[in-house]
């Protein structure tokens, strides 16, 4: 078949990269060859993300870089999946690109590679069954696997996208998942990441997330993850599974946005900070040892300095490990564009700038606090200087360490006694088991 090889670039959140590994499954069930070099590609897809603004404009970019390759290639051209797709449909549609295609799409990528080889092709139709459920994803690790536990969102929060582009909530079936992650358990893998919009929202008839935690907990996974958890619906009912079972990992995703009582309620957050805090009281005291992470906007429509304050007073109270700090991106068809009050960018910018630096130094001080203990963490691959090795620790903390140990590879898990630190990451040396010493 002409135009049958095809590259897939994936940009944006976790979701993406396993819709990638989804589309990839669909594409060689198909007759599709799916390359892992650009340069072999008849086409290249773009899997999106509509969340912010540059990271639209990184796309349009990408594009424009990419027609150099039609020099080698004319007839190669391109085409936009996911959540830009879905946003703007066929006003993405050019000379090179062809294809246009949102989440819900991708079981008909093969038909419309087809047709894009003759004309444009598009389809944005929302499916509120599609799950992907059936699906076998091609693992982009041979150790490390994104299992999606739902689909969508319903909340809505006024700055956000993510309910126009994906639909609303649906949970994937229980029996499903857990038989996926006992297979993936079965079959050598080390680490699964449960994902969708809002986990903790999961729901199949009486299991809630918390029911479906303890039942991938129960297949022997080694490590489980989850992201991304809304605070108005983190249970204390999750936070005693995690306590309770060794193979989830104590770390917690919970995206607060803004520290002002004002801003969250025009976000429609459906929480206050009080409520916020109490859950961080809980999961302290439930889990213990646990490492929390968060999300902020700075710049939201009407934020003013005292709300602005507020915010760094939260961070500071709080300490969060790590936090993926954004200035207010503007995404039409949301209810924050009509909001008055715009921050001059120039002030978003500055108050970004002001609570990097003030996480960085917390992040800084929380990772000296390890300097001493022992960590277990699961190797990644070889650490950029090939001297040591990179991986996470049981926390998502970044970890760089060194070994004398030759039995070593991506996905061990291995104690690692934490020597220093470089900020972002932490430093040491893995302790070896005298067995193995000896």
């Amino acid at each position: 078949m002409k135009n049958n090889t095809i590259y897939i670039e994936t940009y944006g959140c976790q979701m993406n990269k396993l819709d990638s590994e989804n589309v990839s499954a669909i594409l060689s069930s198909n007759g599709f060859t799916v390359a892992t070099e650009i340069t072999d590609a008849d086409i290249i897809l773009l899997n999106t993300c509509g969340v912010r603004e540059n990271a639209e404009q990184r796309i349009y970019g990408r594009v424009g870089g990419l027609v150099r390759l039609q020099k080698n290639k004319p007839e190669l051209f391109f085409g936009i999946i996911g959540c830009m797709a879905q946003r703007l449909g066929d006003e993405l549609l050019t000379k090179n690109v062809r294809i246009v295609a949102g989440p819900d799409s991708y079981r008909n990528l093969p038909e419309l590679i087809r047709r894009a080889v003759h004309d444009h092709a598009v389809d944005v139709e929302f499916a509120k069954d599609e799950l992907y459920e059936d699906i076998k994803p091609v693992r982009s690790s041979p150790f490390s696997a994104w299992v999606a536990v739902m689909r969508g969102c319903n909340n809505f929060c006024s700055y956000c996208i993510v309910p126009y582009t994906r639909g609303r909530e649906r949970s994937i079936p229980l029996n499903g998942i857990v038989d996926e992650v006992r297979t993936l358990t079965d079959t050598g893998f080390k680490e699964v990441t449960l994902l969708g919009q809002n986990v903790n929202s999961y729901r199949d008839g009486e299991v809630d997330f918390a029911g479906l935690l303890e039942r991938v907990s129960a297949t022997g996974m080694d490590w489980i993850r989850f992201l991304t958890s809304h605070p108005k619906d983190l249970s204390d009912d999750i936070l005693h599974v995690m306590a309770e079972n060794g193979n989830i990992c104590n770390h917690l995703h919970l995206p607060i946005q803004s520290g002002s009582e004002r801003i969250l309620k025009a976000m429609n957050r459906g929480y206050t900070v009080a409520d916020y805090m109490k859950l961080i009281e809980r999961a302290r005291s439930i889990v213990g040892t646990i490492s929390i992470t968060t999300d902020l906007i700075f710049g939201f429509p009407g934020e003013t300095e005292q709300d602005f304050r507020e915010t760094l007073s939260v961070m500071e109270e709080v300490r969060y490990d790590f936090g993926f700090l954004y200035r207010y991106s503007e995404r039409d068809g949301t209810a924050a564009c009509k909001l008055e009050g715009s921050v001059p960018e120039k002030t978003r910018l500055a108050r970004l700038g002001e609570a990097i630096e003030l996480q960085n130094g917390i992040t800084h001080e929380k990772h000296d606090e390890y300097i001493g203990t022992e960590m277990a963490v699961m190797v990644k691959s070889p650490s950029k200087d090939k001297l040591g090795w990179f991986g996470f620790s049981e926390f998502s903390i970044p970890v760089i360490f060194q070994t004398d140990e030759v039995n070593i590879w991506p996905g061990s898990i291995v104690k690692v006694l934490i020597e220093s630190t470089t900020g972002a990451s932490i430093v040491g040396k893995q302790i070896v088991p005298e067995t193995a010493a000896g």
